[in-house]
């Protein structure tokens, strides 16, 4: 395994239009030979504390620890490690870890506390906020006054769609009205959906498992639309919610022996992170 720490942060060029996080974050990634789908994880792991459509500061830093992938080895993956953030008066770390109880890895900060909360809000990174939730609001195609039990996110065609939590896929498929529609399961009771889509993730079907900030589907503009936007609801219960009003439960918290040994990884990075700080940026294992 190689392994790769971005120590060279600062040498961006200070300019006076700077671009937004969330477009930098993706920069900053691609330049250091991240994925695009370490990319993606990056934005996720932000998408609750930091609004990704701000603009960078010339002073904003972003650290990386990651293995990188074997020449022409597709099924071993690079992956993050250790993730360093300075944003504003925001700042954290992030470290990989694998609890026992789910078996899949994920990010946790320095105490244990998963990235993020159990929701996301804003299931497309790069939306802006169209149309809030009501319970009778003039439909822009019918002409008269119907509930929307949702909230509309408009963004460019084609733009990904993430899942707005750990779930089960219940419907993929056509639904009038809602065009290209997909239908998610949750713990304790959440159900999101997700209309007007371009397209579904490929391969996505009912039954499959989904992972918090994984593709789901794209933007568009099927169904009773104006516009490329997606119609996002929130469920809880079988009961429709505002998804911008209701409280959000944080996400997991590392307890007992999972703790333990999160701290002892935690250690480890740290330890790998003040051997190689002055190191050359590719330090091979």
């Amino acid at each position: 395994m190689a392994e790769a720490i971005d120590e060279n942060e600062n040498e961006a060029p200070i300019r006076g239009d700077m671009p937004t996080i969330y477009d930098g974050l993706f920069q900053a990634a691609l330049s250091y030979g991240l994925d695009l789908r370490m990319g993606q994880q990056l934005t996720h792991m932000l998408a609750t504390d930091v609004d990704l459509q701000s603009r960078l500061s010339p002073s904003d830093r972003l650290v990386v620890f990651y293995s990188m992938t074997k020449d022409g080895d597709d099924e071993d993956p690079g992956e993050l490690l250790y993730v360093e953030v300075h944003i504003g008066e925001f700042s954290k770390r992030y470290y990989r870890f694998r609890p026992t109880e789910t078996g899949v890895a994920g990010y946790f900060d320095e105490d244990g506390q998963s990235a993020g909360h159990f929701l996301l809000r804003k299931p497309v990174p790069t939306a802006r906020f169209t149309s809030g939730f009501s319970a009778g609001r003039k439909h822009p195609v019918l002409g008269y006054n119907r509930p929307h039990w949702g909230v509309d996110w408009a963004a460019p065609r084609g733009s990904s769609i993430l899942a707005a939590a750990d779930g089960v896929v219940t419907k993929v498929g056509w639904e009038s009205g809602y065009g290209r529609h997909t239908e998610l399961r949750h713990a304790n009771g959440y159900e999101t959906t997700y209309s007007h889509q371009s397209a579904f993730a490929k391969k996505l079907k009912v039954g499959q498992r989904v992972r918090q900030g994984q593709v789901i589907g794209y933007v568009g503009s099927t169904g009773l639309s104006t516009g490329n936007h997606l119609h996002f609801e929130v469920h809880v219960n079988g009961k429709p919610v505002d998804a911008m009003r209701i409280k959000i439960p944080p996400g997991q918290t590392l307890e007992g022996e999972d703790l333990i040994t999160f701290k002892r990884e935690r250690n480890r990075i740290d330890a790998l992170l003040e051997e190689h700080v002055d190191a050359p940026l590719l330090a091979a294992q």
